[in-house]
């Protein structure tokens, strides 16, 4: 359905105008204290004050944001994407290129400094943290593009357009100038942003406060531990010891006790020395509790469960629980992202070779993938599928014989 002619004018004027709603790059001097020369952060700064710097956003990948982010960009960058040509609505319709076409060789091999596995993984690894990846697509003499490059979200600018949505993109490297690329130079891949339509939002840039809120406790812990003191043991006496005898009473149970092949030994006292464990306060047990709901706030909203990221808290289940856990990843994050990237290729660069040239990858889960086995079995034996149609469904190529695209009962 178009816009009225009057509606489509209002929204390309309004829409194509610098800083109307924008969530995108904003003024590193304004936003960044190492840009304007300020050597630490302004006091007063509010929490998630780097939700709009594309900079600070990607100093945040640390701590469970890497442990998260990492997992989902792994998970990614394992699978190949399919390229087929789209005739129907139907398998049978779509029919999978060879190796040799030139969009295959293109994603095979994006340029010479970079692998397939390294562009997905940068790929996800901008969405995630900042809503938006941008591709160079280094156009050839022939109009089609000859390699691929990831320009880091930071140096992006984007110029909007009444007329054709967006200008052009402006990309200032540090070092150098800026440099302005046409709308067919940049393929821009972004999550859906409410307040900005040219550009992206990420689940980082939402949940700034857990973030921040994170980062404060992973300090305060490292400074309870470097500064402060914890001893493992109290003694406790009614007699009044001088610095020497003290010590000597620390070093002669450190030298008893200390080590792995000391620690069962049981502790005589004497001369009124009582001995208490050194516990803690229900204040640092919250503290603690704190700390693993920051955690599970983050893996909540990057959806990755806990045993994708390395922590299995009942081994007894392992393998019932990492099942599951690769189940509801698979399903419920990766291939949301995954149909959003094949979809945004093919309208950025699948339809650069031909108009019914389509990009998109495989379901991911190994529940699905299972039941589909079964599914493919049984059609072959029930003639409803040929061999080669649900080779192509699996994105393999097609066996040569003929006799292969007839039902076999």
């Amino acid at each position: 359905m178009r816009f009225p002619f009057k509606m489509s004018s209002w929204f390309r004027r309004v829409f194509g105008t610098d800083g109307v709603n924008s969530t995108g790059p904003v003024d590193k001097a304004a936003s960044s204290p190492h840009s304007s020369g300020v050597p630490f952060p302004l006091l007063g700064r509010s929490a998630g004050w780097w939700g709009n710097d594309a900079t600070e956003q990607l100093r945040n990948y640390q701590s469970w944001v890497y442990a998260a982010v990492n997992a989902i960009a792994q998970e990614v960058a394992r699978h190949r994407p399919l390229v087929y040509f789209n005739t129907g609505p139907a398998e049978h319709d779509q029919k999978q290129v060879t190796n040799e076409h030139p969009l295959i060789r293109l994603l095979d091999n994006p340029n010479p400094w970079m692998t397939p596995w390294e562009l997905w993984y940068l790929t996800i690894l901008y969405l995630e943290l900042t809503g938006n990846c941008y591709w160079y697509a280094a156009l050839q003499n022939n109009g089609y593009p000859g390699e691929l490059w990831i320009i880091p979200t930071p140096w992006v600018r984007i110029h909007p357009d009444p007329k054709q949505f967006v200008k052009g993109y402006e990309v200032n490297a540090p070092g150098t100038g800026s440099e302005f690329f046409g709308p067919q130079e940049i393929i821009h891949l972004k999550y859906p942003n409410p307040l900005d339509v040219h550009y992206g939002l990420s689940p980082l840039q939402a949940n700034a406060l857990t973030i921040d809120a994170n980062t404060e406790l992973q300090k305060s812990r490292y400074a309870s531990f470097s500064n402060g003191v914890r001893p493992g043991v109290v003694l406790q006496t009614d007699q009044v010891l001088s610095e020497v005898v003290a010590r000597r009473l620390e070093e002669s149970v450190k030298h008893r006790f200390g080590g792995r092949e000391n620690w069962h030994r049981p502790l005589v006292l004497e001369q009124g020395l009582k001995a208490t464990p050194w516990t803690l306060t229900p204040a640092e047990m919250d503290f603690l509790n704190s700390s693993r709901m920051s955690r599970d706030e983050i893996f909540a909203l990057f959806r990755v469960p806990a045993p994708i990221a390395g922590i299995v808290e009942n081994m007894g289940l392992g393998a019932d629980i990492w099942h599951g856990a690769r189940v509801m990843f698979c399903e419920g994050t990766i291939q949301p992202k995954l149909d959003l990237i094949g979809q945004a290729l093919t309208r950025g660069l699948a339809r650069r070779y031909n108009p019914q040239l389509e990009i998109a990858f495989a379901d991911c889960s190994p529940r699905n993938q299972e039941q589909r086995r079964k599914d493919d079995e049984l059609d072959a034996k029930l003639g409803l599928r040929t061999y080669n149609e649900i080779r192509r469904s699996r994105g393999l190529q097609p066996y040569n014989d003929p006799q292969f695209d007839k039902p076999r009962i």
